[in-house]
């Protein structure tokens, strides 16, 4: 299973889903600058069938600021993605894990926001109702 994103199952709808992760992110500074409809782009550009998927592309722009202050080309990185998917049995949310995903730049003055980006993506998940962490 994927090591590069935290997982979470929510006891809600797809739709409820977006809207609560939505809110939580805005509660911890990320506003949501990209909304890519999976399911209806494959069926718009491939007539493919695809289950609900939404991809949201979360920023918070102060640490982003700061960030591309200090590596000007981290925007290849940015934002960070947030994926929202019904897989049939139940709603589930993955987040990259920005330890993770950050670990290819050789930047050390990035560490602290780095760990910043972590702590508040967590705080975001965790407060949205019915989310429960999903172990790898």
């Amino acid at each position: 299973m994927a090591t590069y994103t935290n997982r979470y199952r929510v006891d809600a709808s797809f739709e409820d889903t977006i809207e609560a992760v939505t809110a939580a992110l805005g509660e911890e500074g990320f506003g949501i600058l990209s909304d890519i409809d999976v399911q209806g782009a494959f069926r718009e550009k491939l007539d493919a069938e695809f289950g609900q998927y939404r991809i949201l592309g979360a920023c918070n722009p102060g640490i982003a600021y700061d960030a591309l202050d200090e590596e000007f080309e981290l925007g290849a990185l940015l934002p960070c993605n947030v994926v929202v998917y019904d897989d049939g049995d139940a709603t589930g949310v993955s987040v990259v894990d920005p330890t993770q995903l950050f670990s290819v730049v050789d930047n050390d003055d990035l560490e602290s926001l780095v760990e910043e980006v972590d702590s508040r993506l967590e705080t975001a998940l965790e407060a949205v109702p019915d989310a429960e962490p999903v172990a790898d």
